[in-house]
């Protein structure tokens, strides 16, 4: 039986994307990391951070998670070809979404954040739809989002009415300066509950991006598009954003909310819609031959990546006390050092290493160490 993909064999332009997802994903993430910021925002925003907050909304949340999902998508029918081309049973890709569980299982007892878990959840549902056809897939992707976007907006109005337009105290207990013990204890008896009720609410939305992700992969779409039909949908994405943003623009500078739903929902919408721009223009840049390289070794090495954000960031913020001190505008400045940081050492590492520490465990795992290439 042949063993597993190799390294010669990868799309570089999935691994320049992924890389530039991660960037995203970890700007997205740092402020909740270090406490500088709310999971849903806050009330006291000003000077730098209120810009900072401004233009993440704009042009990084909800984004870069999106990107992600969609190569998920794709990596699996990448995996899924593989295995049936090579005699492989399902069996296989169980394997390997189980060990990414055990990871994100782990990883969600350090941070609140974690998003592994849940692309293991909904990902294992993933070998019901390979068989459809390109068009059921469609059919299922778009009615999973559109149905996503009304459970969201419906939850957000929810909470809209419940707060009145107003954030009350502060979300983060004392606790989350208290030290190790006291800290991990909170997250085990309380906020991992949460997070798994989280992923069932989030998942059909994943599950959408997943079968967008399905059907690009096997229809090889990023690879066989015409530069003029990327160019002209980047264009329309953008154009159709527009609304969104001012929408959100004036929630930060004129609306004097708060919390809005209609500003949750114009975040998330145009999330979807510059997604597909930058996809698209990284997509004619490297096919017009420019080399990404820092994003590539990132994207090679996206699981230990994003694996080590948590333990540079949140274990030293926890174990010094700086939870909530730093401020969004500090947090965005200590993100790009750390990104730098790790493209330098991901390209170093991929000088004499096939693949990151985490995506060799990932690859053991999958297909046993008798497969596994030195």
């Amino acid at each position: 039986m042949a063993g597993p993909i190799q390294v010669n064999e990868r799309i570089v332009l999935y691994d320049i994307i992924r890389g530039f997802a991660l960037c995203g994903i970890f700007l997205v993430n740092i402020p909740t990391m270090l406490g500088s910021d709310w999971i849903s925002g806050r009330a006291d925003y000003a000077g730098s951070d209120l810009l900072v907050r401004t233009l993440f909304d704009l042009f990084v949340q909800t984004k870069f998670y999106t990107i992600f999902s969609l190569l998920f998508g794709i990596g699996f029918s990448i995996f899924l070809e593989r295995s049936y081309a090579r005699g492989d049973s399902v069996a296989r890709y169980i394997r390997r979404i189980a060990i990414l569980f055990l990871f994100g299982l782990v990883h969600l007892a350090i941070w609140s954040g974690d998003i592994l878990h849940t692309y293991a959840m909904w990902g294992l549902l993933l070998p019901l739809f390979y068989g459809l056809s390109n068009r059921a897939i469609l059919t299922w992707a778009w009615s999973l989002l559109i149905g996503s976007f009304l459970l969201f907006y419906v939850s957000s109005m929810y909470l809209e009415l419940s707060l009145g337009f107003r954030f009350s105290g502060d979300p983060f207990p004392a606790i989350f300066n208290s030290g190790f013990g006291p800290w991990f204890d909170y997250r085990l008896d309380e906020e991992i509950f949460d997070m798994f009720q989280n992923s069932f609410f989030v998942g059909v939305e994943i599950l959408s991006l997943f079968l967008f992700g399905l059907y690009i992969g096997r229809e090889r779409k990023l690879l066989t598009w015409s530069i003029r039909g990327l160019t002209r949908t980047a264009i329309i994405c953008t154009i159709a954003a527009l609304p969104f943003f001012a929408v959100i623009i004036w929630h930060h500078y004129g609306s004097g909310a708060e919390y809005s739903a209609t500003n949750s929902a114009a975040i998330l919408v145009s999330g979807k819609l510059l997604a597909t721009t930058y996809v698209c223009l990284f997509t004619i840049a490297v096919r017009n031959g420019r080399a990404f390289r820092p994003l590539q070794a990132l994207g090679r090495m996206a699981l230990t990546n994003y694996l080590t954000h948590t333990l540079v960031v949140v274990l030293p913020v926890i174990a010094l006390g700086y939870y909530g001190r730093l401020s969004l505008t500090e947090g965005l400045f200590l993100s790009i050092a750390i990104l730098i940081a790790q493209a330098f050492f991901s390209m170093w590492w991929l000088k004499s290493h096939r693949y990151g520490p985490f995506e060799k465990l990932w690859r053991i795992g999958t297909y046993g160490r008798q497969k596994q290439a030195s």
